[in-house]
């Protein structure tokens, strides 16, 4: 009997060592057109993946000695692949498109004017059946760009809303707009003084409320609480939010603000196996200590498809909405503000941001914080070197995240490189406010904003995103943005900080994948790594820089597998 089991061991390890040395494919891909992103940007022509991962990218000889006669053949008929795309900041649990009407304008909606707007929630009022006294919300709102050129006003909605609470949302998320009713209810008057860090705006010679709340003055709402949706419904909804995202091409997806709650949905989705792209969940910081204090809660560790990848604060506010912080005055007329040097202003103050940084150092949390102006990352960087020399540490271990880095100072850049700070950077502003910005700061400000040039040339690591819901989750889009910086009105803002297609590229891909500490296992099309590949209309290096953004993504695989496929 001793002798049976040491044959047997003896057939088991000759079986496991022929299959290696074997070496043979589950599905290949042939006759592409494969942009690799290695650190040559190399390009081959076929890609073998097994067990989710790929095992070898050459040309289509090398790749076809590894298939036997159960591999699966994909032949790619001259398509382009490249990596799958990583997402360096949005807000995927940010938005419900059931639970809001929106009024955006073009290419975001359709609404041009606030009797446009006022109409498109009075169709989802009754589409919807919202009975009297029911809170009506409406999200994207975009004051640069409705034919009035102003915020709505509470007045605006109370004729068509006398019997309902209504507040809209401006699309850069950093303001609202309630009616009289929403803000009767929630208390709010002429009487209600300024919370820190947030506005509320007045008639001029009066404290009479106009409607708008700025920052964190948005918080003074009472919203009645609704019952949540069964743990069923919300995961549906969890499966055609990825399936969204992914067919924009997005393998790896970041939600950037989670509540508790979200967490612990995406928490309870993990642990059913119903992810299938990966989600980068950054706490919001004002529920950092509940989070800690949940043991099945661990920081930097991906499990089925969910990682708690840092937490998030918010510095400041938006530039086009006038309330992102600056060390120079802006141009123009600020909203609430009644004095000549109108900076906007920090959501936070300079203890608690030293505050949040320490605390994030010690626990091996990682710091994303939203800043804007370059007076808020002035801030930030005074918090970090607080917290290197308080703590005797190297925050280049950490590698800290400036979450949008909208006017970043090139004396800045070089503090980002000495630090190892990330500028997850925002090139969508250049076509979407790129003229406002323009007005508001003035061309030499404007033209640095997302200086994805300069942060590369400087060393400095720098992603890409487009901040959905703010701006369109499209890809293609935000890499054209990034190599043509072109305005709504076709002014190129910024020419000196305009990519190549490849580092427009690299910036969603490989770069997205070290602001996760993941470079070592994706980003990149290389063995080794995981196989998450999207397929391609048009050769993005090839084709006139014009058209990149008319690209379309045709196919999105996950670790070897289809997780969309254009009909």
């Amino acid at each position: 009997m001793k002798n049976n089991f040491k044959w047997l061991a003896i057939l088991f390890a000759a079986t496991i060592s022929n299959a290696q040395q074997k070496n043979t494919a589950e599905k290949i891909f042939i006759n592409g057109n494969i942009i690799t992103v290695d650190a040559k940007n190399s390009t081959a022509q076929a890609i073998a993946v097994s067990n989710g991962k790929i095992l070898a990218v050459g040309n289509n000889s090398t790749i076809e000695k590894l298939k036997d006669k159960n591999t699966v053949v994909i032949d790619l008929k001259g398509k382009t692949v490249v990596p799958g795309f990583i997402d360096g900041h949005s807000h995927f649990m940010g938005l419900s498109r059931s639970a809001t009407v929106n009024v955006g304008s073009p290419p975001m909606g359709t609404v041009k004017n606030i009797a446009d707007l006022i109409s498109r929630i009075q169709d989802f009022q009754k589409e919807k059946n919202i009975a009297a006294g029911e809170w009506i919300d409406a999200y994207g709102y975009d004051q640069d760009q409705l034919e009035e050129k102003r915020h709505p006003n509470k007045e605006d909605l109370d004729a068509a809303f006398p019997n309902n609470p209504v507040t809209i949302t401006n699309i850069n998320g950093h303001m609202s707009v309630s009616n009289s009713y929403a803000l009767k209810l929630s208390g709010i008057d002429a009487s209600t003084p300024n919370p820190a860090g947030g506005a509320i705006e007045r008639k001029k010679g009066t404290n009479e409320p106009t409607g708008l709340l700025q920052e964190n003055a948005g918080r003074l709402l009472k919203r009645p609480a609704k019952p949540a949706p069964s743990l069923d419904d919300q995961i549906k909804g969890l499966n055609e939010q990825q399936l969204f995202y992914a067919s924009n091409g997005i393998t790896t997806a970041q939600d950037g603000y989670t509540s508790f709650e979200s967490l612990q949905l995406l928490k309870k989705a993990a642990d059913k196996n119903a992810l299938f792209i990966d989600i980068e969940a950054l706490p919001g910081y004002p529920t950092l200590d509940k989070v800690l204090e949940n043991p099945e809660f661990k920081f930097g560790v991906l499990k089925n498809h969910l990682k708690l990848a840092g937490t998030k604060m918010v510095a400041d506010g938006s530039p086009q909405g006038k309330t992102a912080f600056f060390s120079k005055s802006y141009l123009v007329e600020v909203p609430g503000c009644n004095h000549d040097h109108c900076t906007g202003f920090p959501n936070i103050t300079q203890e608690q941001f030293d505050a949040l940084v320490i605390k994030t150092f010690q626990n091996n949390i990682r710091p994303f914080v939203h800043c804007n102006g370059d007076a808020t990352i002035d801030m930030y960087l005074k918090a970090i070197e607080n917290a290197n020399k308080t703590l005797n540490v190297n925050s280049s271990d950490r590698r800290p995240v400036t979450i949008h880095s909208q006017f970043v100072r090139p004396d800045q850049l070089d503090d980002y490189k000495k630090l190892g700070i990330i500028a997850a950077l925002f090139s969508n502003h250049a076509f979407f406010w790129g003229d406002v910005h323009t007005r508001n700061l003035g061309i030499e400000r404007a033209s640095f904003l997302s200086p994805l040039k300069s942060a590369l040339k400087k060393g400095v690591v720098a992603t890409n995103h487009t901040d959905y819901p703010v701006t369109p989750l499209n890809q293609l889009f935000l890499l054209w943005t990034s190599v043509e910086r072109k305005s709504r009105t076709g002014q190129v803002i910024g020419p000196d900080e305009r990519l190549t297609p490849i580092e427009g590229l690299r910036a969603i891909t490989i770069n997205g994948a070290y602001e996760y500490f993941e470079e070592n296992s994706k980003g990149s099309i290389e063995a080794g790594k995981l196989a998450d590949l999207v397929v391609l209309s048009d050769d993005l290096t090839k084709i006139e820089p014009s058209k990149i953004k008319d690209i379309t993504v045709l196919e999105t695989i996950k670790e070897g597998k289809t997780i969309f496929k254009k009909d």
